[in-house]
């Protein structure tokens, strides 16, 4: 049987390397990515390329590695699933049911808070927390993962170093990067009441899927403080709009936070009395015009609410030298190929 491809295109890593979604609206047979940065680099323990097969041969989050071992280009082929804290491929064909549960035993009260836990994810996870015990204010909330290693991740959107005690106990259960419809709710971890109050900082536990001009509305609990952003997005009040990207995980708003009660997390024993959690949600996107020139600025029209979220089938590319979507500032070459199917015709002789 013979190979087509079907679609293909390259990214390019930041500084800081995030794994990838690739849409395949046909499906795909077999896919293959290329780091284009590493081909010709004299780089030791780093991939230069990856294989996923379908119909069941690639398990989860793994596939066919090709890995330099020296700086002199000797090359050694493996599985990735033989690298620690490497991920692989990952074929989506559904949207991703959350999986088993895995239970770990602390989460320091830190800045940002760590999870010790033995485990199989990947950085750019997302995973649903529960059973935190001593920290049961974040029980049920959702976080993109860091830093991962076999032995524990690290919560990047999360300021823990504001709680009582770490957490004891801790269960995950990997879920879904994105929802079927963006952008969706989000939990808020923290809002700064900072020097500059009109620019006040919005941090959450997940990466942000939110962009500039997009108006949000806050549903914060008694509990955490600062219900006075409740009150915006009213007839009688000015909407709530996101002024700047200050990273993956937070955001400035229009709003003088100032003489706001404080933001911030409740007690764990206050759990599961106290109301929680604090979120934000889409409320549609702000534009502006300039009478002079009539140029509209400040609407992106790839982000209108709603989007779709999730486009299915699509392969997921796990982030980092020992992985398939490489790692920083790394260029991927990547094709996607479908197994044609059908009898093959012989050429009639004349």
């Amino acid at each position: 049987m013979a190979f087509t491809i079907v679609t293909q295109g390259t990214f390019t890593q930041g500084a800081t390397p995030v794994g990838q979604k690739i849409p395949l609206p046909s499906g795909a047979d077999y896919f293959v990515a290329t780091n284009l940065t590493q081909l010709g680099a004299a780089n030791n323990n780093v991939v230069i390329k990856g294989e996923w097969y379908g119909g069941g041969l690639t398990a989860r989050n793994d596939g066919i590695r090709w890995r330099k071992i020296t700086t002199t280009g000797t090359v050694q082929m493996d599985k990735f699933s033989n690298g620690t804290a490497s991920g692989g491929f990952t074929y989506f064909n559904k949207f991703p049911e959350p999986e088993a549960p895995v239970v770990g035993t602390a989460i320091t009260a830190a800045n940002p808070a760590v999870v010790t836990m033995a485990n199989t994810y990947s950085d750019g996870d997302v995973v649903q927390l529960y059973n935190t015990t001593g920290m049961l204010q974040i029980a049920g909330m959702a976080f993109t993962i860091s830093g991962v290693s076999g032995a524990g991740f690290t919560l990047t959107g999360l300021d823990a170093s504001g709680f009582a005690a770490p957490a004891t106990a801790v269960t995950a259960r990997r879920i879904g990067r994105l929802a079927p419809v963006e952008p969706r709710f989000q939990y808020v971890t923290k809002i700064t009441q900072a020097a500059q109050a009109t620019q006040a900082t919005v941090t959450l536990s997940e990466i942000s899927n939110y962009v500039v001009g997009q108006k949000i509305e806050f549903q914060i609990p008694g509990s955490f403080g600062m219900v006075q952003l409740n009150n915006f997005n009213q007839p009688q009040s000015k909407p709530v709009i996101i002024t700047s990207i200050v990273s993956d995980y937070s955001f400035t708003i229009n709003v003088d936070v100032s003489g706001f009660t404080p933001f911030a997390f409740p007690a764990s024993t206050a759990s599961p009395t106290a109301a929680l959690f604090a979120t934000i949600a889409p409320a549609g996107q702000s534009t502006q015009v300039n009478p002079i020139t009539g140029v509209q600025t400040g609407y992106n029209f790839q982000y209108p609410p709603f989007h779709s979220g999730d486009f299915i089938p699509y392969m997921y590319l796990a982030a980092g030298d020992s992985s398939p979507a490489g790692g920083a500032n790394s260029v991927i070459a990547w094709q996607a190929y479908k197994m044609e199917t059908g009898t093959i015709n012989s050429p009639v002789p004349s």
